[in-house]
């Protein structure tokens, strides 16, 4: 069993929950393995963010198979839809700032902050590993404000588009 899996479990307590694993997403569906790692994630840090990257996940996993034709595909997305209607209330009481849009962009901010500018100057390896992955996540991140900010008609703040643009520069 892997650490992640290990923890999702911790984290839910139930074995059912294991499926939005990043490791157990149906191979149609493998493109929204890095948003559901991501949703993992910061899902202790911020549990509203959690949900957004998990709704997206499940908008982008009906875009790219939309009659459940793949194996597994609509088993996943039945359950992923049964987990979002059982969090969107308690994550929209948690949440911070008065639309989705605004806690996707402070929390972007939040992230940037936190695990991009700090391991910016990283000498040694493992630092940059780190570096590496936090990069990886705030892309993925960064994906969702997009999408998120489209849904409410509202423009990216141009202070997260510079922290992305030097994200996406890190990253090549």
């Amino acid at each position: 069993m892997s650490s992640s899996t290990r923890g999702l479990e911790q984290n839910s307590g139930n074995l059912g929950e294991s499926i939005f694993d990043s490791e157990v997403v149906p191979s149609s569906l493998i493109e929204i393995a890095p948003i559901l790692r991501v949703a993992n994630e910061v899902e202790p840090i911020n549990p509203r963010v959690a949900y957004l990257c998990r709704f997206y996940a499940f908008e982008k996993a009906h875009r790219l198979d939309p009659t459940s034709s793949g194996h597994g595909a609509h088993q996943f997305k039945t359950a992923l839809l049964q987990r979002l209607e059982r969090e969107n209330d308690p994550t929209l009481k948690g949440r911070v700032k008065q639309s989705d849009a605004r806690e996707m962009q402070s929390f972007y901010q939040h992230y940037y902050k936190k695990y991009i500018q700090a391991l910016e100057n990283a000498a040694d390896k493992a630092d940059r590993a780190q570096l590496t992955k936090a990069c990886q996540t705030a892309a993925v991140l960064f994906e969702v404000l997009k999408a998120v900010n489209l849904t409410q008609s509202l423009d990216v703040d141009q202070e997260i588009l510079e922290a992305h643009n030097k994200v996406v520069e890190k990253m090549l």
